[in-house]
């Protein structure tokens, strides 16, 4: 499930934002789209359109210490093998 979250101000805002189309199954994706999949200009190999995209909208922002926070929440090789399934999932059950 795809998760679209918007901050602004002390407004937080998580719903869910639709079913990626690298995680449906062959079929699912025939029942969706037929032969003609959407133009994904993202589209990874191995992830499919699975991707992360932020914004940041402010001013004064020290574009340094939010790359560097950022990188540092990235997965390691090993935690990129793991079980994902594993881990607790901290949002809600959405279908």
């Amino acid at each position: 499930m795809a998760i679209s979250f918007s901050h602004a101000g002390t407004s937080k805002q998580l719903a869910p934002a639709g079913i990626w189309v690298g995680a449906m199954s062959e079929e699912e994706r025939e029942l969706h789209f037929g032969d003609t999949l959407p133009s994904t200009p993202d589209w990874d190999d191995e992830w499919g359109d699975r991707v992360t995209k932020l914004v940041f909208i402010g001013i004064d922002m020290d574009r340094a210490e939010i790359k560097r926070t950022l990188d540092e929440t990235l997965l390691t090789e090993g935690e990129m093998l793991m079980n994902w399934r594993e881990l607790k999932d901290p949002f809600p059950a959405w279908s």
